[in-house]
């Protein structure tokens, strides 16, 4: 439910910001700090995310925030100032900011290596049904960009997050994971029955054999990980060219996603295609998903890095096309745009998530998210001087990022594809093949 959440969040981005401009009268800088604030909040709660999901438990960080994050929303609906939705935005974003890393990481934590990626493409679906969803609501509250009950699509909007709350509450547990770097064995024990028993259908029971084989490769694990609690052990000489290379990548693959969010309602708006056009996008979104699901475990694509380098390379294209033929290819590029960009995102959230390891998977996956949606800080201001410049000087901004983002994608360090997390043996190798290269 927060990925669904999350897609609403995403198409209301912009849509709230169109509207408000024409009602509220508002300027280019305001409408840049709206976005602004967001994002601030987002960039604050990621990072609480990293260096307090890890201490606390990653159930009860999601249950508290998604049941917050829903009052703040409807608050949304009853603000009567700039002022006040300013504040809004920004206590939202970071309430929503501390939940948008874990549904990745419980997912990643819980599934076998083989299918990893395919149950995280599902996960990563649900967010594009959130944003059908919430275009669908456009179209019956709204009128078109500028006009129409944005408070009603609101209310209605802070609904999912409820029930995310509430079925947190219900059925959310922890990892086993996390429980056995917590050396709390005993309850992983005990999850990892309840696991077994959820996916058999009947009760299940670990023997002493196999919890012993968890115990020794659990203490190996700790004994060979450093016991740094800090943003060092990311950049330790065993990650640093992956954390550079993934920081980069995601900040070049926020700065499109986060513009297209931006700007499509006044690319549609302004070229009147309305709320169909957006349709259109979102389930191409959809088929994306479709197709991740079948490519994104196989290694026949040659890996999920090299699956990025072949995006990145279409998304230039497609850019350099917009800019040559404009309004007359709009639609079908920025659709072409969402599909491989969904494509791109989930394939880089796969390798983000299965590279760092357990004890640090919540400071890795939300350091990474903290630095590229900080991106939604800052791009604001640049992103509006530019469209109200030149409607189609952003693609410029997508076609260099994707130079950039393709030459990381090929030079990332390790591909993790249908590889176990915590694979001792597999840094082992990882580490050895760095040492062959550097002898050479």
């Amino acid at each position: 439910m927060i990925d669904f959440a999350d897609g609403i969040e995403k198409t209301l981005i912009g849509t709230l910001q169109s509207i408000l401009k024409t009602q509220w009268k508002l300027n280019d800088l305001d409408i840049s700090l709206m976005t602004s604030s967001y994002f601030i909040g987002i960039v604050s709660g990621t990072l609480l995310c990293a260096f307090y999901a890890d201490q606390i438990g990653r159930a009860k960080t999601l249950l508290y925030s998604s049941l917050l994050a829903f009052l703040l929303l409807l608050w949304h609906s009853f603000a009567q100032s700039f002022e006040e939705i300013l504040i809004l935005r920004f206590c939202f974003g970071v309430i929503f900011g501390t939940t948008i890393p874990l549904g990745h990481i419980v997912i990643s934590e819980i599934v076998p290596a083989k299918i990893r990626g395919q149950v995280m493409t599902i996960v990563a679906t649900v967010f594009i049904v959130g944003k059908i969803y919430c275009t669908g609501l456009q179209m019956i509250f709204l009128d078109d960009y500028k006009s129409g009950n944005w408070r009603m699509l609101l209310i209605v909007n802070s609904i999912p997050l409820l029930l995310c709350f509430i079925c947190s509450l219900i059925y959310l547990r922890e990892s086993p994971r996390y429980y056995f770097t917590k050396q709390n064995y005993d309850q992983g024990f005990l999850e990892l029955e309840h696991i077994g028993k959820v996916n058999n259908g009947t009760s299940y029971q670990l023997t002493d054999e196999q919890k012993q084989g968890i115990l020794e490769q659990q203490q190996q694990i700790n004994q060979e990980q450093q016991p740094i609690k800090t943003v060092q052990y990311l950049f330790s000489r065993q990650y640093f060219k992956f954390t550079l290379r993934i920081w980069i990548v995601f900040m070049l693959t926020s700065i499109i996603e986060t513009t297209l969010y931006y700007l499509m309602p006044f690319w549609l708006g302004d070229s009147q295609k309305g709320f169909m056009a957006q349709m259109y996008m979102m389930l191409a979104e959809l088929m994306a998903g479709i197709v991740v699901y079948f490519i994104i475990d196989s290694k026949k694509t040659g890996g999920r890095s090299k699956l990025v380098l072949l995006l990145s390379v279409l998304i230039f294209v497609t850019s350099v096309i917009l800019i040559i033929f404009k309004d007359s290819f709009l639609v079908y590029g920025l659709t072409l745009i969402s599909f491989l960009l969904k494509v791109m995102f989930t394939a880089e959230m796969v390798i983000m998530n299965e590279n760092y390891t357990t004890q640090y998977r919540s400071m890795g996956v939300g350091m990474t998210q903290t630095v590229g949606k900080s991106m939604g800080v800052i791009s604001p201001y640049f992103i509006y001087p530019m469209y109200s410049e030149n409607p189609y000087s952003p693609f410029y901004l997508y076609a260099s990022s994707m130079v950039v983002l393709a030459i990381l994608s090929a030079t990332l360090p390790f591909d993790m594809t249908q590889v176990e997390l915590d694979n001792m043996e597999v840094y082992k190798q990882r580490q050895s093949k760095k040492s062959l290269v550097n002898n050479q």
